[in-house]
């Protein structure tokens, strides 16, 4: 009997497949034997891994990152390993590799693309590869060595992100045929990545062609156009993708650079077929690679197949990389102009500029809305940016005030976030997931799909499902019963009485000092200096407003604190006191609920110093 069948088992023909199994038997084969995997070459192939040299950096081959065991899904069967070697039109058959003929009623190809290979002369040479797979990102990342140099070849968001990875584990050279990420940047974000790349050790060339490598059978080094040569052991070739197009070229369908279709993913050459992913060729511009316009094809195809009509356009393209554990280069924009049936999102607007420190944006608003983006920022701030982006929601002022000075966002926390892009799965999805399947972050996945894809909203997944080291659990309770026992001495600590053998000494006199009315409103300084950093630098990405409000009562309370001397009495200081303690133990609820690791610096601080403050009000000033 005919069922549908797809050929590839990446992001477009899982996601085809999963759809089409809903209502039908359907049928997928795929080459690779450990397939279903997000093998598509983009930068988030790298995603799961860590930008510390001290850290392992290969991956396992059960990071959560890859797509994972097949679901039980009715009616889906999974032939892995298994390559279709031809396509009888005719007769409406596939054959496989094994000789084995499948028969379709409507078939799906979502071939994917291959690494390009330049014409350079001595590519082939042992020590020079292509990166694609996770397979072979793990066979690189066995071989770096810190005494051989690694060159890498291209000048995208792949080369840049590996770059950045590699660059504390080795010596690494960038060399970019023109200039480093010229079709996503204006050129001066893309100097400001090139900088931020030089700082971390990668020295780049840029207008740099390499001309041929060098060695008769191991690569030793690279000559470039100028003559320059270059010593290298281990070159990492990262010029793009090449769609595949041998299977559909045989069987009679139109390709080009990729496989030819129409508006509605189905060839001009077979009703009965349709090409999706990076392997299809549509008749508008296209950025391979880019997994939500992978997606939003399949998606077309899968209305047309049904005869539906065709989704929405998704929210633009947005394109990201890391280049450190805390720093995202992010890229965003309107469609190209005939992806739309409308005519393209104009990108006309008012201009933004701003550069603070490492901090570079570079954005374009209209009625105070952000329409297109370039920015180099830490990781919340690129999130914060993104979110202003995709809801299309007018900034507030102190929006427009944190964009404009500071190329700084201040959280916000809408009813039921989009946390994975990719898939379109917000909040309220997952937590009726982890409800349904408990904390197990695979099965999460496996339920929603979410983080299958880019891999960027891991982090997020992890932390909802509450799975965490356990280095980082014990790290978090030590630290939250750390801060309560101490709000908890400083509560229960009695008046210190004056002993009179000490009565005539100099430390009696240091003690009388301290109780000064003088040192009495410096310490209400140095408190009022302690809440405004824990109500400025915030342990979490989202905003507690409990923490703000006990920290802004205890603002009103400082002019009365610091002016009232010694006549303010004591019930002020004991009030004062409690709510003190009461900022404190927010403090430590905050260390409780979100991870250790991730809170600033700067919150651990402030934490301290608010609770010196404290301790100096209870022994020195409460007992007056």
């Amino acid at each position: 009997m005919a069922t549908p069948i797809v050929i590839g088992a990446g992001p477009a023909g899982m996601h085809l497949a999963r759809r089409l199994a809903r209502h039908e038997e359907v049928l997928v084969l795929d080459a690779d034997p450990d397939s279903p995997q997000a093998t598509e070459a983009r930068p988030q192939l790298l995603a799961p891994l860590s930008f510390d040299p001290s850290h392992s950096a290969r991956v396992s081959p059960g990071t959560p990152t890859n797509p994972g065991p097949l679901p039980p899904t009715t009616g889906l069967r999974l032939l892995s390993g298994r390559r279709a070697v031809r396509i009888d039109r005719n007769d409406h058959r596939v054959i496989d590799e094994t000789g084995q003929a499948h028969g379709y009623s409507r078939l799906f190809l979502a071939l994917g693309a291959s690494p390009r290979w330049p014409t350079l002369l001595g590519s082939r040479l042992t020590g020079v590869q292509t990166l694609y797979t996770r397979r072979q990102l793990n066979i690189l990342l066995d071989a770096l060595d810190h005494r051989e140099p690694l060159l890498i070849v291209g000048g995208g968001l792949l080369a840049v992100e590996l770059a950045a990875l590699a660059a504390g584990r080795t010596s690494v050279t960038l060399i970019a045929r023109r200039r480093l990420l010229r079709r996503y940047l204006s050129p001066d974000i893309g100097a400001s990545v090139v900088r931020h790349l030089e700082i971390r050790g990668v020295r780049v060339l840029e207008q740099a062609p390499p001309h041929r490598l060098l060695g008769r059978h191991r690569v030793t080094g690279v000559v470039l156009a100028d003559g320059r040569s270059l010593t290298t052991r281990r070159v990492v070739l990262a010029c793009g993708i090449t769609p595949n197009t041998r299977l559909a070229g045989e069987a009679g369908l139109a390709t080009d650079e990729g496989i030819l279709v129409n508006a509605d993913m189905r060839s001009p050459s077979d009703p009965r077929i349709f090409a999706v992913g990076d392997c299809a060729q549509p008749p508008w511009p296209s950025m391979r690679g880019n997994i939500v316009q992978v997606l939003y094809l399949a998606d077309l195809a899968l209305a047309a197949a049904a005869g539906e009509p065709p989704p929405p356009p998704p929210e633009g393209l947005l394109r990201e990389c890391r280049l450190g554990d805390d720093t995202r280069l992010v890229v965003a924009g309107p469609h190209p102009p005939s992806v739309s049936t409308s005519s393209a999102t104009p990108t006309e607007g008012e201009a933004l500029t701003v550069r603070r420190g490492t901090r570079v944006l570079r954005a374009t608003l209209q009625q105070q809305r952000i329409v297109a983006f370039e920015a180099l920022l830490p990781s919340p701030q690129a999130r914060r940016l993104t979110e202003r982006w995709s809801d299309h929601g007018a900034l507030s002022r102190t929006d427009m005030v944190g964009l404009r000075w500071l190329a700084w966002l201040p959280p916000r926390r809408p009813s039921d976030p989009l946390v994975c892009r990719c898939a379109g799965v917000r909040h309220s999805a997952l937590r009726a997931a982890i409800a349904e399947h408990g904390s197990d972050p695979a099965m999460i996945r496996q339920a929603t799909r979410a983080g299958d894809y880019c891999g960027n909203c891991l982090d997020e997944i992890a932390g909802l499902a509450g799975r965490r080291p356990w280095r980082s659990r014990l790290m978090r309770w030590s630290m939250a019963v750390t801060t309560l026992l101490l709000v908890g001495v400083l509560g229960a600590l009695p008046v210190w009485p004056v002993p009179d053998s000490v009565l005539p000494t100099h430390v009696f006199t240091a003690y009388r000092l301290m109780t000064d009315a003088i040192v009495r409103e410096l310490s209400g300084y140095l408190l009022l200096l302690a809440i405004l950093l824990t109500l400025v630098i915030r342990g979490g990405p989202r905003r507690y407003w409990w923490h703000g409000l006990l920290g802004g009562s205890a603002l009103l309370l400082m002019p009365l604190h610091a002016l009232g001397g010694l006549s303010s009495g004591a019930g002020l200081n004991a009030g004062l006191v409690a709510l003190m303690l009461l900022v404190v133990l927010s403090g430590a609820l905050v260390m409780l609920h979100r991870r250790p690791l991730l809170l600033r610096l700067g919150h651990r601080v402030a934490t301290l110093l608010l609770l010196v403050a404290t301790l100096l009000h209870l022994v020195f000033i409460y007992q007056y």
